[in-house]
């Protein structure tokens, strides 16, 4: 990680660190070209054994704050490669061929790839996290519950569903008042406010993403009316739909 500021490099484990100083600026020089779109192959010559870094980045347009997934994320993920599922490993080899072999197609081919390593680290740290040290709500607690997890899935699976607290609760065969209260306690909110983020975020990569009028985008997510699709998006982004899909197409 080399962010914008003044760097320190370490090298063996038992090496004091040291200040950057010509080893950084090489490393800018040689990446500044292809910084901007996060293209290309840096190669830097050295004595000693061969290392091979794949790096990328992901960027979220929505609002993060309170996202059931973001906000459960530590700020670093570490997925060791040696206990790693085997597709993960697969795909972080594909996508090291495909970031260096400059075939057609292969900037494609390296998006989607990295899509599917997103979601294949974080199933695999969800695997190997600890919900014992969990403190409050948490939703890798909720996932993890046999029931509220059905529940979080059917949820994302059809968010156009005329869900009520009792449908869902029947639909993993508790009775309503203890559903809510479950619900609740595990992923730090109603299930109809999570419902309604759920809806929300859908409805901003639609608003984004395509050119559907807002009322259809209304309905796709689960709102009767586009009158109160836009007060609940309002109250979610501060903006009206319509004004949040013109801030979005601008390019930044």
């Amino acid at each position: 990680m080399l962010p914008n500021s003044r760097n320190t490099q370490w090298s063996p484990p038992d090496t004091p660190p040291a200040h950057t100083g010509a080893e950084l600026e090489e490393f800018t020089a040689a990446t500044s070209a292809n910084a901007h779109a996060g293209q290309g192959v840096v190669d830097l010559g050295g004595a000693g054994p061969v290392m091979r870094v794949v790096c990328g980045k992901f960027h979220y347009a929505g609002n993060t704050d309170g996202h059931p997934v973001l906000s459960a994320l530590p700020e670093v993920v570490h997925v060791p490669g040696m206990s790693a599922d085997p597709q993960l490993q697969d795909v972080v080899r594909i996508l090291a061929t495909e970031t260096v072999g400059g075939q057609p197609g292969s900037r494609a081919v390296a998006t989607r790839l990295t899509e599917v390593l997103f979601v294949l680290a974080i199933r695999a740290w969800i695997e190997r996290a600890d919900t014992a040290t969990e403190t409050g709500p948490s939703w890798l607690t909720a996932l993890r519950d046999p029931r509220i997890g059905t529940a979080l899935s059917r949820m994302h699976e059809e968010p156009h569903r005329d869900w009520t607290v009792e449908s869902l609760a029947r639909t993993v065969t508790m009775s309503r008042p203890a559903f809510a209260r479950q619900f609740k306690e595990v992923v730090g909110r109603t299930p109809l406010a999570y419902l309604s983020r759920v809806r929300i975020d859908l409805a901003a990569r639609l608003l984004r993403d395509t050119a559907n009028p807002v009322g259809d985008i209304a309905q796709t997510v689960g709102y009767r009316s586009e009158f109160a699709f836009s007060r609940a998006f309002s109250r979610e982004h501060g903006i009206a739909p319509g004004r949040y899909r013109r801030t979005a197409s601008v390019p930044s």
